[in-house]
């Protein structure tokens, strides 16, 4: 998530966690806890800044100063990164892991006119911080519970494996029933999947309510912004059915259905990830064929933040789609923000061959780091909560990641989305452009290397972000970090928390008043390391740290310092560099 100084995060990850496995369709068990709170939206913005050029300067040739515009007010510096949003999870169940198919899975059988049980899940705290690994749990959980095979980043690593209850096609009680069986809706998935891949837009919008203008333009548009995308690999599978989908009476039948968009961006996505529909699907006599009368977003199984499961796509809501590739970037925009993608696009270009080039040099490489992003452009908060979630949002840019449709090879991070704000202060400058580009690159390339085993609080912030701000501002002098002149007020006392030379943990990172700093924080733990082991030495110990979740076990076995001795060496380097 990207957060300025003062507050304004790079957004965080939401945490899914049940002690027992969420059905489809019905009600889902309690969660034992809620998940991990997220950091505060910020309290200030930076002065406003002289009115933007007609075009930015260009992309700096390497890590740029951090500049937000002017400076704010003192005491108020502009609010920090947000943190990368975790991926929803999704509604039904969707094929294990390493299987071909979708699995219908429930306690009891699917039956034309029964329903299955479901779940939801627990809704995280206001204030957003950087949420990379709790969309990662909420994602992967989402596909554990659709999947029936997986794994919950963060929280719980396991494998869920169960019988498929509808293999068998259930036929109508009696010869006037109106009925809904599985293969009928495979057979409607089967034949919208190929009209999409073939291009074939009215068939494609033939499985909807003809009589529902609305709705047919709505997946018009749709299917013309799919096709206009770089994306190699598309189809529709089930996840989950609510509702009667049998009358013995001979009345007609309407149900919700919930379905995965399965998809994967060419040359980006490491592998297929997925978003998630809830269709209302009718048959009004018998014989008749399905129709689609409404669709939306799938509600999250659980309540961690969106109410959603990767959707809205900008697919979904825009009524067209600007498409700007570079060789490491594919920038998404809807029309009104054309032109800024187009001109912000070298930057991003830059930040990515920067953040790749130096991760790759220090190690950080192989099979979960992408070599590619994906990143969107919104202006203004409420649209920024609104593209692959449905939430409030509190940041300035953020990383989502999304767990793959099937892990049989390891990889369980698919892909990320990066979404960026164009109204926050980052946006002023080109310097300011490259460094959000820079942090939420960092959060997309390590996100695959996440282990889950960082426990219900997920993986400490104070290693994640302050990793990416050190990413961010790498090569720029500290006194030209807005956030120094913070610190130096932290170290004098005259913040609500005085400074204990702790190292902030996860529990205290969103006290009011102190996120901007704790960012600081982090950064200044991330450059001692750098300055006193090396860069390599960095990477390695926050790759340890994603893998295994334990930064004292990290600090010991790359660093050879115990936690104690490092929290030391930490203050006295704080003390030397603010005081």
């Amino acid at each position: 998530m990207t957060t300025g100084p003062g507050n304004q995060q790079y957004p965080s990850h939401p945490q899914w966690q049940g002690p027992a496995q969420w059905q489809p369709g019905g009600q889902p068990p309690a969660p034992p806890a809620q998940p991990v709170a997220q950091r505060p939206s910020s309290t200030a913005q930076p002065s406003p800044a002289a009115p933007q050029p007609a075009s930015w300067p260009q992309a700096p040739q390497g890590p740029a100063p951090s500049r937000w515009g002017d400076q704010p007010p003192s005491g108020q510096p502009p609010m920090p990164y947000g943190q990368p949003a975790q991926p929803g999870p999704p509604y039904g169940q969707p094929a294990p892991y390493g299987q071909a198919g979708p699995q219908w899975q429930g306690p009891a059988q699917w039956q034309p006119g029964g329903q299955q049980p479901g779940g939801q899940p627990p809704a995280p705290p206001a204030p957003r911080r950087r949420r990379t690994w709790l969309w990662v749990t909420l994602a992967v959980l989402a596909v554990l519970v659709t999947v029936g095979a997986g794994i919950v980043v963060g929280a719980v690593v396991s494998e869920v494996k169960g019988s498929d209850p509808l293999a068998e096609e259930t036929a109508p009680a009696e010869p006037g029933s109106v009925a809904v069986t599985k293969q009928d809706i495979e057979a409607l998935l089967k034949g919208h999947t190929a009209a999409l891949n073939d291009g074939d837009l009215k068939a494609y919008t033939g499985i909807f309510d003809q009589k529902n203008a609305a709705l047919v333009q709505q997946q018009t548009r749709l299917f013309n912004n799919l096709r206009k995308l770089p994306i190699s690999q598309m189809s529709y599978q089930t996840l989950a059915q609510e509702g009667r989908a049998q009358d013995s009476f001979g009345r007609g039948v309407t149900f919700d259905l919930d379905v995965a968009f399965i998809h994967r961006f060419d040359g980006i996505d490491l592998r297929p990830v997925t978003e998630w529909y809830r269709w209302t699907v009718t048959r009004q006599k018998a014989g008749a064929p399905l129709l689609v009368t409404k669709v939306g977003g799938a509600p999250a199984p659980v309540s961690v933040g969106s109410e959603t499961v990767y959707y809205p796509g900008p697919w979904d809501i825009w009524s067209d789609i600007t498409v700007v590739r570079t060789p490491r970037t594919i920038i998404l925009a809807p029309p009104q923000l054309a032109a800024q993608a187009r001109r912000a696009s070298p930057i991003a270009e830059q930040a990515a061959q920067t953040t790749l080039g130096w991760l790759a040099r220090n190690g950080a490489q192989g099979a979960a780091v992408p070599k590619r992003f994906v990143a969107a452009l919104v202006k203004g908060q409420d649209q920024l909560g609104n593209l692959f979630r449905k939430e409030k949002a509190h940041e300035a840019g953020v990383s989502i990641p999304m767990p793959a449709w099937q892990r049989s090879d390891g990889v369980e991070i698919g892909a990320t989305r990066v979404v960026m704000d164009t109204a926050s202060p980052f946006f002023r400058t080109a310097g300011g452009i490259g460094e959000i580009f820079r942090h939420e690159f960092t959060h997309s390339a390590m996100a695959g290397l996440d282990g889950g085993r960082g426990g219900f609080l997920g993986l400490d912030n104070w290693v994640v972000e302050g990793f990416a701000e050190y990413a961010a501002n790498r090569g720029s002098p500290l006194t030209a970090n807005l956030r120094y002149d913070e610190g130096r007020a932290y170290l004098a006392g005259r913040l609500p928390q005085p400074f204990t030379g702790r190292i902030p943990d996860n529990l205290s990172w969103d006290t009011k008043g102190m996120t901007s700093v704790n960012y600081l924080m982090g950064h200044l733990a991330s450059r001692l390391i750098a300055e006193r082991y090396g860069e390599r030495r960095l990477v390695e110990f926050v790759t340890a740290c994603y893998r295994d979740g334990k930064p004292e076990d990290a600090l010991r076995k790359v660093l050879g310092v115990g936690e104690e001795q490092f929290q030391r060496q930490w203050a006295d380097y704080v003390r030397g560099r603010l005081g």
